[in-house]
């Protein structure tokens, strides 16, 4: 993990038990992979069941990912849950119901087009997110791990050589080896950093450095905040659930923030609670004892 910086500061809260005739929240914001889904990436039955017993309460269901809406749904349609999609990490906001979007906060095309520049010329390899396709700024086969992100979907990716119809960036994100994601990291953050925002993550699936571009000021956590305020539903009423460092303003701003067992060293120091890991069906253990 590179130069991770954290600049939030919170009290931590002491719960009390919540009273059983009356819901403890109106909102739950849910990230997607270490918390909804377990490394196995295999949706357990109790999650589901779980979630869908808040939903006919009357809680609204976020969730809350780095995915893009076709990842994203992948996961969202067997979960049979969910009113809101947070995307690529709070660039948008979409109605899950009628794929709507509701807000958008794009990188400026002339500082991605920039970006992806740098990128090229310390020999990564930049993919180019709009809010339909992919655009590869070199070869979907010049490292293995892209080669394995878009497998999933191949037709989604275009190997593009110029910027030529392409407007403002949902996101960039950009794969290569270590040493020169690193070097990308340092010069964005020289360069831009009142521009954009980084986010380097490794990947469990391929176990590859990542580095995750989007407007600086696009976070979960600004989202999560305009979704609360446009729904009428005050931040103490919400609850926001992840395990990464994309999760942190999230979990920040949220009336009550929790870090996933498997979670994120900074996520887990300024969580107000810490349940149990993924893989260990933390996240319906818990919600089935808070809504009990």
């Amino acid at each position: 993990m590179t130069d991770l910086q954290v600049s939030f500061q919170r009290k931590r809260l002491t719960l009390t038990p919540v009273n059983t005739r009356h819901l403890a929240y109106d909102l739950i914001a849910l990230d997607v992979d270490g918390t909804i889904l377990p490394d196995s990436k295999e949706l357990h039955p109790r999650t589901k069941e779980v979630l869908r017993a808040l939903s006919t309460k009357g809680v609204t269901i976020v969730i809350a990912t780095g995915r893009r809406w076709r990842t994203a749904m992948d996961v969202i349609e067997p979960l049979g849950s969910g009113e809101y999609l947070i995307q690529s990490s709070g660039a948008v906001i979409r109605n899950i119901k009628t794929a709507d979007i509701l807000f958008e906060r794009y990188i400026p095309g002339r500082i991605a087009r920039k970006i992806v520049e740098i990128g090229l010329g310390l020999g990564v390899t930049g993919v180019w997110y709009d809010t339909r396709k992919l655009y590869v700024f070199g070869k979907l086969t010049d490292v293995e791990a892209l080669t394995q992100y878009s497998s999933r979907n191949p037709s989604a990716f275009i190997e593009a050589a110029n910027f030529k119809d392409l407007a403002d960036a949902m996101e960039l994100v950009f794969f290569g080896n270590a040493n020169d994601l690193n070097k990308l990291d340092r010069e964005l953050r020289s360069c831009f950093s009142t521009s954009v925002r980084i986010m380097p993550w490794t990947n469990n699936v391929f176990s590859s450095l990542v580095l995750e571009v989007v407007n600086h000021a696009t976070s979960k956590g600004a989202a999560l905040e305009w979704l609360s305020e446009y729904l009428g539903i005050s931040r103490d009423r919400v609850l926001a659930i992840g395990d990464d460092i994309n999760d942190l303003e999230m979990i920040s701003w949220a009336g009550t923030g929790v870090a996933m067992g498997n979670a994120n060293k900074a996520l887990t120091a300024l969580a107000d609670v810490v349940i149990g890991r993924a893989d260990e069906q933390g996240l319906a253990k818990y919600l089935s004892q808070l809504f009990s």
